[in-house]
């Protein structure tokens, strides 16, 4: 059987006017609310024609009552005495005007809280929250498209109302009021569609119907985080594929699908496998035991041999076709959310938190993806990728969805552009920091023109885009680029510049100050030191000012800002300065020096090691970098997994050789940063880079527990 279906480019966004299969798609049930609207609508009929008016003489006593009211209030403003016969001339003058400002004010509020009701309604059917950003953003405007059907519903109720009249003895259906009703119900819907739309809140609240509805959406959002959250909804295949280009080897698309695989030792009974192809495995290899344990779908890049029971989709990346088909399991959360994405060689931590710390200053609540950690609400899960696979990263979303996150922050990694962990989501804010060479390797990238190309993909899946100007590669990244760059940087012509950068330093605090120009105006203290992080405050700044966050609550989150293993001081009530640092590279290290020595300290300490079962030149890169920026550099071992810690420091040393720097080596970290400590002088700054975050050392395919902030903390204990 073969069985072609085109993909969809792009992103998928709901047209204005939505249909009732898109908007099934994204979670409702337009017919619902249609039913519901035309009952409405039918409702209001049967009253109008039960209890209108019976003749014209009686319709327009109220009308007439309240125009004299107002002109008599009026006249008793005056001194001079106004005649009753005069009052009701006058009243008659405006009882036209009255009545059909009643009638405009009342088909107004009803159009309102028509659509109210509907909207409620609608979010109790989607799941969504409606409560603020990008996720309420979404749901309004799949609502924008039934919001054109809640008008025709309304506007055909005001020509109703005025039609009937043409049976009512003494009047008559004029053009004209069928003109204004209908003007009040089309005016009711552009306020609620104005306030739902640009202040992101509802307009009215009723206590009894908000408590049944959100009684009603937490049910649903409990099933939605027991299910769909948690990937456990049931699903056909068709509706996984909708966004892939595939062909149907054999079986059917309307295959029902219980769970999403890409692990052969997880494979359950009804599940959709991924023969994904590895650096050192091939899921192909798995078909058959996958069959045979019960995955109902197999997604292929080429034909394999199983039981014909099972449906074959054959697609040109398995990878690529896991992004998309993870996204479509967990109900597309990344739609739910404003979506961050920083890239670069170095600063990607840093910067992630720095804006996650300015977003949580002006009251959003903020997830993030990256290298040390993945936040979701009140949990801190550890990870092994900068960028996680394409699976998790969507059950991610949709766990920060399920939480009332309203952003998501996650640092994208080259490899993670090169695997298409990415793939498929757009992001709505995309940053880029820096670039020098990194990450080459046989299990990385083969050379720089390939790791740069990877980078530059931020910026063609992204609506808007931040580029670090002062950077030499800034061209060749943002060259192909599809949405609109920002800039920043210490160069004048930034849209967003940094001057008169000043270092500032404490007890136990080393920072900098710098005054902004352009795009916002003030002067900002930051509380982590070294002019590199001048840009990566600009680039956070950058994207939470354009999320409303102002200077003030900028500089308030970022005087006492820290990120751990980042530039991290650890305090010890001493004179010298301890800070802990991610620096693993010779690029990295030379930085966190070249910063650090700009504070002007009576010696500079350099402590670090290199990780095992990677590029020797790394090594002797390193070493060389520390011989000629520290006073004195203490070798010593980080992660020497595989290999020997002696041959490592070795290596290390070979590059130390090439300097006059002075050096000891001592094997176990927990001895050379006690060494480090008890020969630190007043006003030096110790650093101990290489592990930052870190709290294990793996050493022989094992992970040992180890916290260098826990390692300090037992030095000034007296432990070591």
């Amino acid at each position: 059987m073969q069985n072609r279906r085109k993909a969809d480019t792009g992103v998928r966004r709901l047209p204005f006017f939505v249909t009732g299969e898109e908007l099934k798609r994204a979670g409702g049930d337009l017919r619902f609310l249609w039913i519901l609207s035309l009952g409405l609508v039918i409702s209001m009929m049967v009253v109008i024609f039960r209890f209108s008016a019976a003749d014209s003489i009686h319709s327009s006593g109220l009308s007439e009552g309240i125009s004299y009211e107002i002109i008599w209030r009026i006249c008793g403003l005056f001194p001079e005495k106004v005649s009753k016969a005069k009052m009701m001339n006058l009243a008659g003058l405006i009882e036209t005007p009255v009545r059909k400002g009643a009638h405009f004010t009342e088909y107004a509020m009803l159009s309102v809280c028509v659509n109210y009701y509907l909207w409620n309604c609608f979010l109790l059917k989607t799941g969504h929250t409606g409560k603020r950003g990008k996720e309420q953003k979404n749901c309004f405007r799949k609502w924008k498209g039934f919001l054109l059907w809640a008008e025709v519903f309304c506007v055909f109720y005001a020509c109703t109302d005025e039609f009937h009249q043409h049976f009512v003895p003494g009047r008559s259906c004029r053009f004209f009021d069928v003109c204004v009703d209908s003007a009040g119900a089309l005016a009711g819907g552009l306020v609620f569609w104005l306030i739902m739309g640009r202040k992101r809140r509802k307009t009215i609240t009723f206590s009894c119907l908000d408590d049944f509805l959100q009684k009603g959406y937490n049910e649903e959002k409990n099933k939605r985080c027991r299910n769909h959250g948690k990937g456990e909804m049931d699903m056909k295949c068709s509706q996984l594929l909708k966004d892939l280009e595939y062909t149907c080897l054999q079986g059917s698309v309307d295959t029902v699908v219980k769970a999403v695989v890409n692990d052969s030792r997880k494979i359950t009974e009804g599940c959709l496998f991924l023969c994904i192809r590895g650096a050192s495995f091939d899921g192909h290899k798995f078909a058959k035991d996958a069959a045979e344990e019960g995955a109902a779908v197999l997604i292929v890049e080429e034909p394999v041999e199983v039981s014909e029971d099972v449906t074959v989709i054959q697609v040109e990346d398995t990878r690529y076709a896991m992004a998309l088909i993870s996204a479509a399991w967990f109900g597309y959360p990344a739609r739910e959310l404003t979506t961050i994405a920083v890239t670069g060689t170095k600063g990607k931590t840093t910067t992630t938190y720095m804006i996650k710390a300015l977003l949580e200053e002006a009251g959003h609540k903020v997830g993030v993806i990256g290298t040390i950690e993945v936040v979701i609400g009140d949990k801190h899960i550890p990870v092994n990728n900068t960028t996680p696979e394409s699976y998790d990263i969507h059950s991610y979303f949709r766990q920060m969805a399920e939480e009332d996150c309203d952003v998501v922050v996650m640092e994208a990694s080259s490899q993670g552009f090169k695997l298409d962990r990415t793939a498929g989501i757009e992001f709505d804010y995309g940053l880029f920091t820096n670039l020098s060479p990194d990450h080459i390797g046989p299990n990385e990238h083969k050379d720089f023109e390939e790791y740069l190309s990877c980078k530059a993909k931020l910026f063609s899946q992204s609506r808007y885009g931040f580029a670090n100007l002062d950077d030499e590669h800034f061209t060749e990244i943002t060259k192909h680029a599809t949405c609109p760059i920002e800039t920043f940087g210490l160069d004048p012509k930034a849209d967003l510049v940094a001057s008169d950068v000043e270092l500032t330093r404490d007890r136990d605090f080393l920072g900098v100050d710098f005054t902004l120009s352009g795009t916002y105006e003030g002067r900002i203290s930051c509380g982590v030191p070294g002019t590199f992080n001048v840009h990566n405050a600009l680039g956070a700044i950058c994207v939470a000012g354009h999320m409303g966050v102002t200077v003030e609550q900028m500089n308030k989150a970022l005087r006492h800002f820290t990120v751990k293993g980042r530039v991290q001081i650890i305090p010890t009530g001493y004179d010298y300065t301890l800070i802990v640092d991610y620096a693993h590279n010779a690029v990295a290290l030379e930085s966190i020096l070249k910063t650090l020595r700009a504070y002007n300290p009576p010696r500079l300490i350099s402590l670090f090691g290199c990780g095992g079962n990677r590029s020797k030149l790394r090594r002797y890169e390193m070493g060389e970098v520390s011989g000629k920026m520290a006073d004195f550099t203490i070798i010593t071992s980080d992660n020497p997994r595989f290999e020997e810690p002696q041959a490592i420091i070795d290596d290390i040393l070979v590059g130390m050789k090439k300097t006059d720097g002075k050096y000891t080596t001592i094997i176990d970290r927990h001895e050379a940063i006690s060494y480090a400590m008890h020969h630190a002088n007043p006003g030096d700054i110790v650093v101990l880079a290489g592990k930052g975050h870190e709290t294990y050392q793996e050493i022989k395919g094992k992970k040992y527990h180890m916290s260098e902030e826990e390692i300090v903390q037992d030095v000034l204990d007296g432990k070591y």
